[in-house]
């Protein structure tokens, strides 16, 4: 199916516009003909609905412009027009349209939503359905501009912990580059016939073979990561290097705050929504991000079905914090779990900034001792032969 854009004049002679979807053009003038209305004008919209995904910025945007109107007291239908006006010349404009006419047409939101599933995950959109049902749809999005401007807000803090490692790593290996590519050949006659220091003598072998092979290394060079995102991408491969990172303490702790912050919110948010907690619990699972907590997860949603309560399910669990099922065990006796899982992101919210900037003090003397380190050794192996004055003289 594709999307076409249509200009026509209804009964009253006012021109209007649209987004309608057809299996060809042919089929699309047929569906306008049936509707009774004067098109003036078809063309295809090359984008096809599949592409129409919305980036993580623009997705918040649009979550907190149709937040910020349906507050103010504005009609779902008028809010996503007044949108679809602001974007008219944005590249994703048909997606904009193609709510609008929908809408327009009767459809509920959350169906026209669901047709978008690359831009929309599974939490979204149940929420919004929960939302239809409950009439509060303004107090959801407005929800949902929070979860997803935090989620973003967290994503941010880790690349940047994890660019100055990255930057320092690309510049090491920049800098060694050129003393193995340019620096180190142009004094391999000013060598050569000498009595060399072994660390010389390997630094001028390696600066031979990696000369000798620059295909292979370039190779080598773009084939790496290619495979190392395919097999991540395999359970198995991404369960086994989670597992190793679960082994080493630091990584271990902001890898586990990190995933129980996105849990936690996105918990809390769907249990407000009116969401039962078995379903609620199957959704945010996959914000995990985290195999082996996604199996206990699992593993406690089978318990529970059973009729065990969420905290003896997860009692047993040794990832686990034990303030988790504590809090847990509290609010079920009180009936206030979605404040507990607030509380509980909150509090491993502000864990994490604490770690990350941790780790970011330590990180940064780590890596310079390191490329220090690495750069003053291939330095050093080549000024040692120049020391050496009774060579030279002889």
């Amino acid at each position: 199916m594709s999307l076409f854009r249509y200009q026509a004049i209804n009964r009253e002679g006012k021109s209007f516009h649209g987004v309608i979807e057809a299996d060809s053009f042919s089929g699309a003038k047929e569906k306008l003909r049936k509707n009774q209305i004067y098109v003036t004008g078809v063309s295809p919209i090359e984008e096809q609905r599949d592409e129409l995904v919305l980036s993580p910025s623009l997705l918040l945007e649009f979550t907190r412009e149709l937040a910020q109107l349906l507050r103010a007291g504005l009609p779902l239908y008028e809010s996503l027009v007044t949108i679809e006006e602001k974007y008219r010349r944005h590249p994703k404009h048909p997606f904009f349209l193609d709510l609008c006419d929908h809408l327009k047409g009767g459809a509920y939101l959350s169906l026209v939503l669901k047709r978008y599933q690359k831009t929309f995950d599974p939490i979204y959109l149940s929420m919004v359905q929960a939302a239809e049902q409950s009439g509060n749809l303004a107090e959801v999005f407005e929800q949902l501009a929070q979860l997803l401007h935090k989620q973003q807000g967290l994503k941010k803090q880790l690349l940047s912990t994890l660019s100055y490692p990255i930057f320092l790593g690309t510049f090491c290996l920049l800098i060694v580059g050129m003393l193995f590519f340019f620096i180190i050949p142009s004094m391999q006659e000013l060598l050569e016939g000498r009595s060399l220091h072994p660390l010389t003598q390997l630094v001028l072998n390696s600066s031979k073979w990696a000369n000798a092979h620059v295909p292979l290394l370039i190779i080598l060079g773009c084939l790496f990561p290619v495979l190392f995102f395919f097999f991540l991408k395999k359970p198995a491969t991404a369960l086994y290097l989670q597992q190793i990172s679960f082994r080493i303490p630091f990584l271990k702790t902001i890898l586990l705050h990190s995933s129980l912050v996105r849990f936690c919110r996105t918990l809390a948010l769907l249990l407000g929504s009116g969401i039962p907690l078995l379903e609620a619990l199957a959704y945010s699972r996959n914000t995990l991000n985290q195999l082996p907590l996604e199996q206990v997860i699992q593993e406690a949603e089978k318990k529970i079905i059973e009729g065990e309560r969420l905290s003896i399910a997860l009692k047993g669990a040794a990832i686990l914090p034990p303030l988790v099922v504590r809090m847990l065990a509290l609010a079920e006796e009180t009936g206030k779990m979605q404040e507990a899982f607030s509380k509980l992101a909150a509090i491993y919210e502000e864990e994490l900034e604490k770690h990350l900037a941790q780790l970011t003090l330590f990180l940064q003397p780590v890596m310079l001792m390191i490329l220090g380190g690495i750069i003053g050794f291939v330095v050093l192996s080549i000024l040692l032969p120049l020391t050496d004055v009774n060579s030279f003289i002889n």
